[in-house]
């Protein structure tokens, strides 16, 4: 009976919000402003990045081609954005053999973005990002995902991106699969439980691209390696580094591989760890097919291995749906598994409310403390 009332209680929300927020809205995130379009033209989903997307973020904010960039005196806008989410969850689960239910609705998430290319040539690019997340009822915390600096154009002709060097904070991933960019708000496994993808990571890389003509059969190449700086017992803390290669073909397959290595705290003592993955990713008219295979294997003995699989399906611009399998497996325990169902309504073109559902089965505790879990969220989400 409570989750029924629960569900009710998310469709008469979702419906009103429908209502409220019926009309289109010319609000747009900061580099949407910067360039002058709509978010479509970077993004295949918000916040999932299309190949202009990809090429744009890789080349320091920059369209090679285009001026909006040269000069940061004659920007137009203030070079700042914000994003509000508000969340409803419903959770089922079991730890320990005891089943318990919890509900709660609060801001999951303020986050101010600011940055952008800056010079008349765009020579250097920056960007921060400061997110306040309630903790529970009174109590926030703060969090700085993405704080950084890069001189572009170290090589190659003004804007082509070639050769950059990078310093900050940002996530260590893929260029096409990372954390930031999922639609599908559950984390992924390589993420949370593997560690393959690192959000807020402090790091100094060497990156670049080879972007293809359009419309050309010649693929796109995105490369990095980088050192690490690692959250380890003791005082030598840059312990990791990593590299990785993406190669686009005709703006809609992506096929890509990340490697790192490094140490890593595992309780009481540091231990050295490997990690690789493998994903590809195919854009199929509505549709967008994601595919990986990742691997974490440390010292201590704990050698884990994850399969993913993502389809989205946009049968229509103001509608998204999705569904992810996530399989973690460890030698001798049973698998980890994690099943999503999502559906988001773009309200306004800056506003949509999603609701998405999250099956967990892990009986061998791979993934955290709970053996079974079901979860339902509601979110409601403003970009400007």
């Amino acid at each position: 009976m409570k989750r029924a009332r629960f569900l009710v209680f998310i469709a008469i929300v979702v419906v009103s919000v429908s209502i409220l927020f019926s009309v289109e809205s010319e609000a747009l995130p900061v580099f949407a402003r910067q360039i002058g379009r709509d978010c479509t033209f970077c993004h295949i989903a918000f916040p999932k990045l299309n190949e202009t997307g990809r090429t744009f973020r890789s080349n320091g904010y920059r369209f090679a081609e285009e001026g909006e960039w040269k000069d940061v005196k004659d920007w137009t806008t203030i070079p700042v954005s914000m994003e509000v989410e508000a969340e409803g969850i419903y959770n089922k689960d079991k730890k320990s053999g005891v089943e318990t239910t919890t509900s709660d609705m609060k801001i999951e998430e303020v986050e101010i973005s600011m940055g952008g290319p800056m010079g008349k040539t765009g020579a250097i690019s920056v960007l921060g990002m400061v997110g306040i997340e309630e903790a529970s009822i009174g109590s926030y915390e703060v969090d700085i995902p993405s704080a950084f600096v890069q001189v572009n154009d170290l090589v190659g002709s003004t804007g082509s991106g070639m050769l950059n060097l990078k310093a900050g904070i940002w996530e260590v991933a893929m260029p096409f699969l990372s954390s930031w960019q999922k639609v599908i708000k559950n984390r992924y496994l390589a993420e949370k439980t593997l560690g393959v993808f690192t959000p807020g990571q402090t790091a100094v890389e060497l990156n670049g691209s080879i972007v293809a003509p359009e419309e050309s059969a010649v693929p796109t190449h995105r490369y990095n390696i980088g050192l690490t700086r690692e959250n380890i017992n003791n005082d030598d803390k840059l312990k990791g580094y990593y590299a990785s290669y993406s190669m686009t073909m005709m703006e809609h397959y992506n096929l890509g591989f990340i490697y790192r290595s490094g140490r890593e705290t595992s309780g009481t003592q540091d231990v050295d760890v490997s990690k690789f993955g493998i994903a590809g990713e195919v854009e199929m008219g509505p549709a967008l097919f994601t595919v990986g295979y990742f691997d974490s294997d440390s010292d201590s003995g704990t050698d884990l291995g994850n399969y993913l699989a993502e389809i989205l399906f946009m049968p229509v611009p103001k509608v998204i749906f999705g569904v992810r399998y996530d399989v973690v497996k460890e030698k001798g325990k049973e698998d980890a598994k994690a099943a999503t169902l999502t559906g988001r309504y773009n309200l306004l073109s800056n506003v949509f409310t999603q609701l998405e559902y999250r099956k967990l089965e892990d009986d061998s505790h791979i993934t955290g403390t709970n053996e079974d879990e079901d979860r339902f969220r509601l979110f409601l989400v403003a970009l400007f």
